[in-house]
């Protein structure tokens, strides 16, 4: 049913019926309610994009993800329509390819869509930071509320944006501690990207695991950082598995014992290359992933992990951009939340 149907079964102009459902006062009250009868008997819906285009308000908010839609980040999303739905607003899921991941894409979305705020969810620009630095700046110049969810705002030490994230460095500290009270030394980080930018969560996590070997008196060992061979594909399967099926030299050294997969979904993916390399987990290989998915919590041995609490962050991501909604000049804010540990069955105690 469309607006001219409607408007031909109730004998009206369709600029009545648009006055009409938008509850004008400018129509008679019995055709406002004729009309309103008809539409719920046929089955009409008002276009919303349409109406927002028109009326420039919306109740509306834009979560913008690039790239590959995973498990956390669709986890989170459902999470942050929940809390903006207690708010009074719609969520609208915009998704961006990773070859249209530009600040003129989102400008686009956002303009086109007359959104109230929009929220970034999960990586965006590209692996090279500059690039991101002036994504960040042009998002910047974009008049509409905007935070960072699940990761921070590249642009620089005067970050330009809110942003709420899980604490990388911490949990992965803690993650390589738990190993190393395991009695593993000869601990590898596998799936990490290609450049050293202290920003990204992979990094993060690479810093994270190497404060720890620090604090334990182990010394750094460059050979036990394996990067990924899919820098576009950090977070995935395929990068973990690919990253430990093609480890550099003659395959994985013989007396390491632990790896930590950048994530989980990475992990699952190098338990798979380990089997088909003949070394067993955790019997002769103890593995960790990040991030707590239910791909870790079904996968065998179950992984150990850090649980990112998703929740809290989409809640956090929802009160800032929220309250920025509302006050336009207010601080940035940029919130790290704490993960916790979770062990698995893919740790081995050395004796």
């Amino acid at each position: 049913m469309t607006i001219r149907e409607l408007a031909r079964i109730c004998g009206v102009a369709v600029s009545t019926v648009s006055r009409a459902m938008n509850d004008r006062s400018d129509v008679n009250p019995e055709t406002r309610a004729r009309i309103r009868a008809a539409a719920e008997r046929h089955g009409y819906v008002p276009n919303a994009s349409a109406r927002r285009l028109k009326i420039g308000t919306t109740q509306t908010i834009s979560v913008v993800i690039q790239g590959e839609l995973g498990q956390l980040l669709i986890e989170v999303l459902e999470h942050l329509g929940l809390a903006f739905a207690d708010a009074g607003y719609d969520t609208v899921l915009s998704h961006v390819a990773e070859q249209h991941a530009t600040a003129g894409t989102v400008e686009r979305i956002v303009r086109e869509g007359k959104f109230d705020g929009v929220v970034f969810l999960g990586r965006y620009g590209s692996a090279d930071r500059e690039a991101s630095s002036q994504l960040s700046r042009r998002l910047a110049e974009i008049d509409v509320p905007m935070v960072f969810c699940t990761t921070p705002d590249y642009s620089g030490a005067a970050s330009l944006h809110s942003s709420i994230s899980v604490d990388d460095q911490t949990g992965a500290y803690e993650l390589t501690s738990h190993l190393i009270a395991h009695g593993h030394r000869r601990i590898a980080f596998v799936g990490g990207g290609t450049e050293r930018d202290g920003e990204h969560a992979w990094a993060l996590r690479l810093a994270g695991y190497r404060a720890a070997l620090g604090a334990a008196g182990i010394s750094f060992d460059e050979e036990l950082v394996v990067p990924s061979v899919l820098p576009d594909q950090l977070y995935t399967m395929r990068n973990g598995y690919e990253s430990v099926a093609q480890w550099p030299g003659s395959g994985i050294p013989g007396d390491v014992t632990a790896i930590m997969a950048v994530c989980d979904a990475a992990a699952v993916g190098a338990a798979r290359a380990l089997s088909e390399a003949g070394r067993r987990v955790p019997d002769e290989v103890s593995l960790v992933g990040f991030d707590g998915l239910d791909i870790g919590k079904y996968h065998v041995p179950r992984i150990t992990t850090v649980a990112q609490p998703l929740a809290e962050i989409a809640q956090s991501t929802a009160r800032v951009l929220l309250a920025t909604m509302r006050e336009p000049d207010r601080a940035i804010e940029q919130v790290w939340i704490r993960g916790r540990v979770v062990e698995g069955e893919s740790v081995r105690l050395l004796t």
